[in-house]
Formats: structure tokens, C-alpha cells, sequence
């Protein structure tokens, strides 16, 4: 019996579901910034979740699935005072660029986090408090929660401003490693585990197996280059659908070209070379056979654990861990393309083929055929190379929740990571939903997924609906009759 027949044999779900992702919660806490005023979006996100609280749809409570990149553990760069007592210590690197991702420093940024946007945390609490759950899917920017400190932390926080008893909320606050699930039905996950660049390369391992987590080579572009200057201009939504032009106009907006492009190379160099000797010790297949082979170990460990509650099959474990993207730190080629360094190299040959041909050759006709053939030839593999750039995560994305409903049956998949609002089909009878992202402009409305009853619909938050009351027959000297409206 498939998963999504099972699913209708049982009984009918007992709460509705809302998604939202790409909150992005402390991105702005920066070194040195002395800014206590509200970020812009607060308001209109904690009345999101103060709203939904208390106000049901058919009757049942909300589950409010925080579907990755909440809190941005990657973009904070505040570190302690130094007068402030801390249970670690503080490298000159990190004062530099922020805390690194071990287990304490990351509890203090949720810390921070929270004092930097209360109200938004307050609402989270009243929401656990008044009925309503809380699932938390880890992001790119938030593999942090996998800390079980952080977890820790996130319930303690909650507790405290709910005013509730820790038990409480501990039944109420769930976190997931890769997934949610609800077998037949719904299928939610964040995404990057289909982008090659955001995908952790430790992110099927065991916990506890390393002291920090592993960055994945977008977060390291984050960590080691754009945050030392988010000061001077944020990076859009749509960075990973830029091309040259774009990166090229965000560094004459950003500041000092040359200092940039020192920065930059330097941030390429340390992130690449790792990449390059690995390549050169040994081949990424052999070296793949011979770590499991030592190590004993299950690469499908992680989901095959997530699934065994769901009664899913060995065969859905191998093809659900499939689906996932390959790490780009596990290929030379893939960290090239990331910063054209194989366009670059590309550009070099070609220049020196092009100076080498017009020695040789004699002739003017000959030379300008033989420099023509070599134009043509790198303008053809430049346009190959390009193809194979894939740093926009949305078809990437839309593919894998094709897979997904396939090997799990599921109605629904819903994902975030891309920043784009999706609601589209997907193979038979299946639906993709984005729930895009809260860092934009609010005139448009920010997107969310809501899940009611047997239907799921990408919706737009612009305020609490208005209410109207019922007609009231007019007086005779037809007084206006009052309509109520929130607060």
C-alpha cells in the first residue's frame, strides 16, 4: 500500500500546518553596530504569528514549520565584549569576521539573535503557549539547530518568555535534521541539500563526530569575503542568479575595487586549495570506498533513522539519499565554476594559443583565420562551461521535489532556500510549493504556505483580514452602521 493511500486510511490530521523560511533572523548583528531599532520586517512578522495563534481554521491548532535559514548563525559577525565573560575563547580571526561554528559560540549567537529581535521571539512563544506547535528544519545558513545545545537554548528561550513550564514546550518544539514529513500526504525540507554550493559536506554524518560544523563553499564565500563589507551593501535575494555584470556592479557599489579583489582572492584561495590537494591525493570515487571501508560506516544512516517512524522502505533510503546534491568540496571542477576560475584559466589558454598561433603562422589571411578558428573555439567552450554553472537553485530545486513526491507518494512538497514563492505541479497529481522569503519589501506581502484540510496554498501576509460584522438594519435617520476593524 503506497504511502499516500495509507495516509487517507488514517485518521483525519489533527492541526493545520504553516510554512515560512528565509526569515534570516540576526543577520544584522554586526561588529561594532550599536543599532537597537527594529529591523523593518519585525512587526509584520511577529503580527504573522500573533494573528495565527490565535485564530484557528477549522477548528484545529497550527503547526508552524520554520522551514530553514531562520537564524542566520553564517552572516552574524558580533563578537563578545571584552568585558563580557564567555565559556570559550575569542581568536583575532574571529573578532575579524565572527565567531566560528562550534557548539558554545553558536549558543551565543541564538542568544544575541534573541535579544536583537524580541518581539519576534515573543510572538514564537505566545504561539507554543496558546495550543500550537513548532517544527524547526535546518537551513544552509542554520545547521546550527543540528547543535544539541542550540536546541537546548531555542526551548529555554521560549519557556522563559511563554512563562510555561519546560515541558511544555518541549512537547510542542521539534527539530528535524533534513526533513518533515506527514507519509502520504506532505513532504517539507529547506532545499540546499539539492545546490551543490550549499549543501554541507558533513550532512549526512552522525553527530558529534567534528567540534565545528563543516561550512559548505557558499557559507564560506559569506563567512570569508561578503561579510566584511555588508555594511556597505547587502547582497540581494537573487545573488544566485548573478552573472559577471552583477558581481562586477556590486563591488564598484561595495568600495575599493583593489581591496576587493585582494579580498576576494585571498577568500578564493583559502577555499579552494583544500579542494586542490584533495584532488591531487587521490580521486574522489576511490577515496569515497576507501573511507567507508575504514570507517564502517552507512551513508544513508541519517535518513534511513528519519524514516523508520514513517515505516518507509530500504529502497526509498537509498533513493531519497540519492536525490541529494553532491558537496561541491568533493570536486575541483564544481569549486572552479563557483568563481570562473575556469573561465579564467579558459581566457589564459586562449590568449596565449591565440599570441603563440600568430607567431607561427605566416601570412596576414593565415593569421587571421587561425586567430578567427581560435576565437570561435573559446567563445564554444565558454558557452559550454556556462551551461554548466548551476548556481540558480530554482530548477534545481523544482527537480528535486519532482523525485521527492515520486519516491515518498506525497501530495505536497514544500521547500524554501531559493527566495522565490512557487505553487506549482509537479509529476501526477503532486504540487510544489516556495515559500519564497521574508527579507524583501512588504507591499507585496510575504509569502508563506498554509496547509488546511486536504488543500495547500501559497499565500501573502500584508496584515490581520479585515473583519465585517454582520448587516444590521439601518435606523430610520440612516445613521452609518460601524464596522469593526483589529487593532
Amino acid at each position: 500500500m503506497g504511502l499516500r493511500r495509507m495516509w487517507r486510511s488514517l485518521s483525519e490530521r489533527p492541526h493545520n500546518l504553516l510554512s515560512i523560511s528565509d526569515l534570516h533572523l540576526g543577520c544584522d548583528l554586526r561588529k561594532g553596530s550599536k543599532s537597537t531599532a527594529p529591523r523593518p520586517n519585525d512587526a509584520q512578522l511577529a503580527q504573522f504569528l500573533e494573528w495565527h495563534a490565535s485564530h484557528r481554521e477549522e477548528g484545529r491548532p497550527w503547526r508552524l514549520l520554520l522551514n530553514g535559514d531562520i537564524v542566520d548563525f553564517v552572516a552574524i559577525t558580533a563578537v563578545p565584549s571584552d568585558d563580557e565573560v564567555v565559556p570559550f575563547e575569542v581568536s583575532e580571526e574571529e573578532r575579524d569576521i565572527g565567531l566560528s561554528q562550534s557548539e558554545p559560540k553558536c549558543v551565543w549567537k541564538l542568544q544575541r539573535t534573541a535579544e536583537r529581535h524580541p518581539r519576534v521571539f515573543d510572538a514564537l512563544a505566545r504561539f507554543v503557549q496558546k495550543g500550537n506547535s513548532l517544527h524547526i528544519v535546518r537551513g544552509n545558513h542554520d545547521s546550527e539547530w543540528r547543535w544539541p545545545a542550540v536546541q537546548e537554548e531555542m526551548r529555554k528561550i521560549l519557556a522563559e518568555r511563554a512563562g510555561v513550564a519546560r515541558r511544555r514546550v518541549d512537547r510542542a518544539v521539534a527539530f528535524h535534521d533534513w526533513f518533515y514529513l506527514e507519509p502520504g500526504y506532505l513532504y517539507a525540507e529547506h532545499g540546499h541539500a539539492h545546490d551543490r554550493y550549499s549543501v554541507h559536506s558533513d550532512f549526512f554524518e552522525e553527530h558529534g563526530t567534528r567540534e565545528e560544523i563543516e561550512l559548505p563553499l557558499s557559507s564560506k564565500v559569506l563567512r570569508y569575503f561578503a561579510n566584511r563589507y555588508s555594511e556597505q551593501v547587502q547582497l540581494p535575494d537573487d545573488v544566485d542568479t548573478w552573472g559577471v555584470k552583477e558581481y562586477l556592479d556590486w563591488v564598484l557599489k561595495a568600495g575599493n575595487p583593489l581591496r576587493i579583489a585582494a579580498d576576494y582572492f585571498v577568500m578564493v584561495f583559502r577555499v579552494t586549495y583544500p579542494v586542490f590537494l584533495q584532488s591531487l591525493k587521490i580521486s574522489r570515487a576511490f577515496a569515497r570506498a576507501a573511507e567507508k571501508a575504514i570507517a564502517h560506516s552507512d551513508p544513508d544512516a541519517q535518513v534511513r533513522k528519519t524514516l523508520e517512524r514513517f515505516q518507509g522502505t530500504e529502497k526509498q533510503v537509498h533513493q531519497l539519499a540519492s536525490i541529494a546534491s553532491r558537496p561541491a568540496e568533493q570536486s575541483l571542477f564544481d569549486a572552479m565554476q563557483l568563481f570562473y576560475l575556469d573561465r579564467m584559466l579558459l581566457a589564459l589558454f586562449s590568449l596565449g594559443l591565440a599570441w603563440t598561433t600568430s607567431v607561427i603562422v605566416n601570412g596576414f589571411w593565415a593569421k587571421a583565420g587561425a586567430l578567427t578558428l581560435v576565437g570561435i573555439a573559446f567563445a564554444a567552450l565558454n558557452a559550454v562551461l556556462g551551461a554548466q554553472r548551476q548556481t540558480d537553485a530554482h530548477p534545481l530545486l523544482r527537480k528535486a521535489a519532482q523525485r521527492v513526491s515520486q519516491v515518498l507518494d506525497v501530495k505536497f512538497v514544500i521547500m524554501g532556500h531559493s527566495h522565490r514563492p512557487v505553487d506549482e505541479q509537479v509529476g501526477r497529481g503532486s504540487r510544489y510549493l516556495n515559500s519564497g522569503s521574508w527579507t524583501g519589501r512588504p507591499e507585496a506581502g510575504f509569502p508563506h504556505v498554509a496547509v488546511v484540510g486536504g488543500t495547500a496554498e501559497l499565500r501573502r501576509w500584508k496584515g490581520p483580514p479585515l473583519k465585517v460584522e454582520h448587516p444590521v438594519p439601518l435606523p430610520a435617520q440612516h445613521e452609518p452602521v460601524a464596522v469593526a476593524v483589529p487593532a
